[in-house]
C-alpha cells in the first residue's frame, strides 16, 4: 500500500509540472492571436511523447483543433529532403548525384566546374537564385497566386539561362527545392504527390497532408488571408515548384513529423531522418542546415540543438520545430500571412517547454 501511495503520489506531481507549462502555452497562444488578430491559429506541443493542442479562433464556421488544415508553404522542403534522404539510404541516388544525371536537358546546370549535386539543391548551397528569373515574366503570372503558371517548360527555359556555381554556404532558394521535388519525382516516375505520399508520408502515419485536399478533407480546409485581413486564394502549384511549398497539413500531422525527427528510431525511415539531420553547410547567425532542416541552438538552451523549417504562403504562416535531445516538438499554424506570422511565436513555446524541464 504504501508503494501504491508513493507511485500516485508521483503520478499527481508528473502530471501537475506537465499541466503548468501546457497552461502557460495556452496563455501565450491566446495573447498571440489576440494581439495579431488572427482569424486562427493552433498550436501543438508535444513533450516526451505527451501533446497538447490549443487552437483560438473558427475555420468555416467550426472552432480551430488538430485536425484543421492548412498551407504549410516551405516545412514542404523539410519532406522533400526526406524523400531525398529516403532515395539515398535505398541506394536509388547518392548526394552526390549531379542533378542533370536525373534531368537530362539539364547539362547547363555542370558545364562549368563543379556541377550541382542533389545535396547542393538540399542545403540551398546550389548557387541557384531565390526565384526562377522569368517567373513575374510568365504568360498569365498573377502576384497573388505567383506559381500556377510556372510549368516544366518555363523551369527548362529558365535553367538554360542559368550558371550556377555551387558553394559552401547556403543562399535560400526556393528554385532548387523545388527543382530536387522534381528531379526526384522524374526518376521516380510519378508525380510529387505520389512519391512522397509513398516514401514520406505513408510510412511515417501522415495522413492529413497533402497537395490536393481529398473532397472528404475539404470541409477542415482553412481559408487563407492576406496582411490586410482580406481572403487570400490558395496557392497553386506544378510539378517544378511543388516541392518548395505545395503541401497541406493539420497540427496532428505536424506534430507526428515532429515526433519523427525527435525520434527517429521509433519511425520506419531512421536512417533518413539521421542522414537528413546531419549538419552540412552554414547558414549564418552560428546556425546550418542539414537536408532540408535548418539546425540552431535551442532557444534556452543553447547546449542543445532545435531542427526547424517555417512556411508561407500568400495567406498562411507556418513553423515546425524539433528538439530530439530534450524530445519537444512544437508546431504554430495560422491562416493569416502577417508579418508577425508564427517566427516569433513557436521559439518563445520551445524555450517555455524546455526550461520547464
Amino acid at each position: 500500500m504504501r508503494t501504491l501511495l508513493v507511485a500516485l503520489a508521483l503520478s499527481v506531481s508528473a502530471a501537475a509540472a506537465s499541466a503548468q507549462p501546457f497552461a502557460a502555452v495556452d496563455s501565450l497562444v491566446r495573447a498571440f492571436a489576440a494581439e495579431n488578430e488572427l482569424p486562427s491559429l493552433v498550436v501543438g506541443v508535444s513533450v516526451g511523447g505527451e501533446r497538447h493542442v490549443v487552437g483560438v479562433g473558427e475555420a468555416n464556421g467550426r472552432a480551430v483543433d488538430s485536425g484543421t488544415l492548412y498551407e504549410i508553404g516551405s516545412i514542404t522542403k523539410g519532406v522533400t529532403a526526406l524523400a531525398l534522404a529516403d532515395a539515398v539510404v535505398r541506394g536509388e541516388v547518392t548526394l552526390e548525384t549531379p542533378v542533370a544525371d536525373l534531368l537530362p536537358g539539364t547539362d547547363a546546370l555542370g558545364q562549368e566546374g563543379e556541377p550541382v549535386r542533389l545535396w547542393h539543391l538540399a542545403t540551398h548551397t546550389s548557387g541557384l537564385p531565390r526565384l526562377p528569373m522569368d517567373l513575374f515574366y510568365a504568360p498569365g503570372f498573377d502576384m497573388a497566386d505567383p506559381y500556377a503558371v510556372y510549368d516544366e517548360d518555363a523551369l527548362y527555359t529558365s535553367l538554360a539561362t542559368l550558371s550556377p556555381t555551387p558553394g559552401e554556404t547556403a543562399s535560400y532558394s526556393n528554385l532548387g527545392a523545388g527543382l530536387l521535388g522534381f528531379a526526384l519525382a522524374q526518376r521516380a516516375g510519378s508525380p510529387y504527390e505520389a512519391l512522397v505520399t509513398e516514401r514520406v508520408l505513408a510510412p511515417l502515419g501522415l495522413l492529413e497532408t497533402s497537395v490536393d485536399v481529398p473532397e472528404a478533407q475539404t470541409p477542415w480546409l482553412a481559408e487563407g488571408y492576406g496582411p490586410d485581413g482580406e481572403p487570400a486564394p490558395g496557392w497553386t502549384f506544378q510539378e517544378p515548384t511543388v516541392a518548395f511549398g505545395g503541401l497541406r497539413a493539420s497540427t496532428a500531422d505536424m506534430l507526428t513529423l515532429g515526433e519523427a525527427l525527435a525520434r527517429p528510431d521509433d519511425t520506419p525511415l531512421a536512417e533518413a531522418i539521421a542522414l537528413a539531420l546531419e549538419p552540412r553547410a552554414d547558414v549564418g547567425n552560428g546556425w546550418q542546415i542539414g537536408l532540408g532542416w535548418f539546425l540552431m541552438p535551442a532557444p534556452g538552451a543553447p547546449d542543445l540543438t532545435m531542427a526547424w523549417h517555417n512556411g508561407g504562403t500568400g495567406g498562411f504562416r507556418s513553423f515546425l520545430a524539433a528538439v530530439p535531445e530534450a524530445d519537444v516538438v512544437v508546431v504554430a499554424l495560422t491562416n493569416r500571412a502577417t508579418d508577425a506570422g508564427v517566427d516569433t511565436l513557436a521559439p518563445q513555446v520551445a524555450q517555455l517547454l524546455l526550461e520547464s524541464r
